[in-house]
């Protein structure tokens, strides 16, 4: 399989992506400028140096600051879980490998780089967040109070945050639960069960809407990419330039 190659994308300045979703796991490696990335992870603040790793069907927003920013993208063949991940790395370093297209060389170069910390992380909201990702059956009503917050103030906070509404980031969560329990031996209905969606049905058009497959192929596709085989021909291995919005929005590639 040739290997994919990698690309610059340049923001100007106050720029902002609205939440979309990249199909294909990649990393993006911040050369200059530095923009906030906004998610179910949190609020991460990216200088020069942070290395951002996306797996595949991961969703984002971004705000660039106002001298913008310069990323160095590479598609990946894979990247393990449903989060992304920012690191702190060797400028030079990370920016060689990304050129080279040494998806190989990345485990040993985040071995010595330091995890970037949410700038949200004592905020109750990142709280909420953390919350809602365990128990992706929750109500956002009942666990904000548990916070001491209102649902009200809680709701316009996540959405004015992180780029979601409750109900849309209520869905994202469980379609990340599910990507996760795909990832394993369990029938899709108690996959369905476990990750919070009302029934098998609800999966599989969430996992339609987001993936553009069925919740069987996308299972396929994850074993597929794990065993080291040809995917099946879905939409996910394209690189980040060919992202979809999460909102009525038409981002740029981020």
């Amino acid at each position: 399989m040739a290997h994919a190659s990698s690309y610059e994308t340049r923001h100007c300045g106050g720029d902002a992506l609205a939440m979309h979703r990249h199909r294909g796991a990649y990393a993006a490696l911040v050369l200059d400028g530095e923009h906030l990335e906004t998610g179910c992870e949190g609020r991460v603040r990216c200088p020069p140096g942070t290395l951002l790793i996306h797996p595949a069907f991961h969703a984002h927003g971004n705000r660039f600051s106002r001298h913008g920013a310069r990323v160095l993208n590479l598609p990946l063949p894979s990247a393990p879980g449903t989060a992304a991940r920012a690191y702190a790395v060797d400028l030079c370093a990370a920016a060689d490998c990304l050129r080279a297209r040494d998806a190989g060389a990345l485990p040993a170069l985040l071995s010595g780089a330091h995890p970037l910390v949410p700038e949200d992380a004592g905020d109750w909201s990142h709280a909420l967040l953390a919350a809602l990702r365990a128990d992706p059956s929750a109500g956002i009503g009942a666990a904000s109070r548990r916070l001491g917050v209102s649902p009200e103030h809680a709701s316009r906070t996540l959405a004015r945050r992180y780029g979601l509404p409750p109900q849309a980031l209520r869905l994202e969560l469980r379609f990340r639960a599910a990507l996760a329990l795909l990832d394993t031996d369990l029938g899709l209905a108690e996959i369905a069960q476990r990750a919070g969606f009302a029934d098998q049905s609800h999966l599989g058009r969430t996992v339609r809407r987001f993936c553009g497959a069925s919740p069987a192929r996308v299972r396929a596709w994850i074993k597929c990419v794990q065993d080291g085989g040809a995917a099946p021909a879905l939409e996910c291995g394209h690189p980040p330039r060919n992202a979809t919005a999460c909102t009525p929005a038409s981002p740029s590639p981020a």
